[in-house]
């Protein structure tokens, strides 16, 4: 009795050629899972290695290197014993020829002192340069500071202060990162030279700093310690999920 032509029909229905066998599925899940992991941990330890590295960058005592980096340093020119040493943070003085330090009191941080120089037709006035937050000086030889006027705040417009050249006490030059500013009668007005348009903002300045966390405040840098260490902290936590997920497999297997 032959077969009737409906069921010879379902009896020869062929699989395509071009359908994927299971176990080739298998196969390259497999390769991108593997291919997934060993680039996560590359990700993971170089991320891990950012984190601390930064930590350890934004905190230089913990490397055995000073607090704080020196940014300027002058000698009084009538007394060697006599040290200024500006930092990020503030303005020390010795008076023991650098065995000793104490932070200059004033009413204001001289935060980021990247110059200081003596006047040299009169060394009882003092100059110090900071880099985002004007010029100062003393007329006492470091008993009282005063602001000194420059017709804008650096840190607003986005300029740096680098160094100050002083000729006299009425010559002043001070180089930034728009150009030279100088004045001739003690820092009451000032003029820019070869500057034909305004400065434009310093992108390194402000990348850099909301990079480290210091454009926003000296304190926020703290926040990103715990940043930096919540991600060490994440990905070691991924790291150690994902070996106790294999070990499960291993054990099942």
């Amino acid at each position: 009795m032959s077969a009737t032509p409906q069921a010879s029909t379902r009896r020869s229905k062929t699989i395509p050629l071009h359908k994927e066998q299971p176990r080739t599925r298998t196969k390259r899940a497999e390769f991108f899972r593997k291919f997934h992991r060993y680039v996560g941990i590359g990700a993971l330890i170089f991320l891990s290695l950012l984190a601390v590295s930064g930590f350890l960058l934004n905190h230089p005592g913990l490397l055995g290197a000073p607090s704080e980096r020196t940014l300027s340093f002058a000698v009084d020119p009538r007394d060697p014993q006599h040290l200024y040493r500006g930092t990020r943070s503030a303005l020390y003085s010795s008076e023991d020829g650098g065995k000793t330090w104490t932070e200059v009191p004033m009413l204001f941080a001289a935060e980021r002192a990247v110059d200081i120089a003596y006047a040299p037709d009169n060394p009882d006035h003092i100059y110090v340069v900071l880099e985002d937050l004007g010029l100062i000086r003393s007329t006492d030889s470091g008993i009282v500071w005063e602001q000194v006027g420059l017709g804008f705040m650096p840190l607003a417009e986005g300029i740096r202060l680098q160094r100050i050249g002083i000729g006299s006490t009425q010559n002043l030059n001070l180089w930034t990162s728009g150009g030279l500013l100088t004045s001739s009668n003690g820092g009451k007005t000032w003029a820019s030279i070869a500057q034909s348009t305004k400065p434009g903002r310093d992108l390194y300045t402000i990348i850099h700093q909301i990079h480290t966390g210091y454009f926003f405040a000296d304190w926020f840098v703290y926040l990103y310690d715990i940043a930096a260490w919540g991600l060490v902290g994440l990905s070691i936590s991924g790291l150690i999920i994902w070996w106790r997920t294999r070990k499960r497999r291993l054990h099942r297997t």
